[in-house]
């Protein structure tokens, strides 16, 4: 799942918490995870992941090595429901844009009490 990639991520990143992977952690988490690769597999995986060259890994090149690019319908599944969340056409989704379409009442914080609809 997302969730569970995200998690990975995150240990990965647990050095700096900077939100993104440099060659050390990324050794590392190899290691911590027990993949059992030699330092030159492990240099050009790396270098396949950082598709920027910035020397890094952000979570987008993470989820994209690991999981793969969406097929054509999911795509579009996606962009579909950017547009309707982008309501101004920026091209950016806010939480104004949100707002306009999610209704928070339904939130389990809302329900119990927790949370305001304006703080979710």
């Amino acid at each position: 799942t997302i969730r569970g990639l995200g998690r990975s991520f995150r240990a990965f990143d647990s050095l700096d918490g900077n939100r993104k992977i440099d060659r050390g952690e990324f050794m590392s988490g190899l290691q911590e995870n027990g993949v059992d690769v030699t330092a030159a597999e492990a240099n050009a995986l790396f270098g396949l992941l950082d598709t920027d060259n910035d020397g890094t890994v952000n979570f987008d090149e993470f989820l994209v090595g690991v999981r793969g690019k969406l097929n054509q319908q999911r795509q579009a599944m996606v962009d579909k429901a950017f547009l309707k969340f982008d309501a101004d056409g920026s091209g950016t989704i806010t939480a104004a844009d949100l707002k306009g379409v999610y209704n928070c009442n339904h939130h389990p914080k809302v329900i119990s009490g927790e949370m305001t609809e304006d703080e979710v």
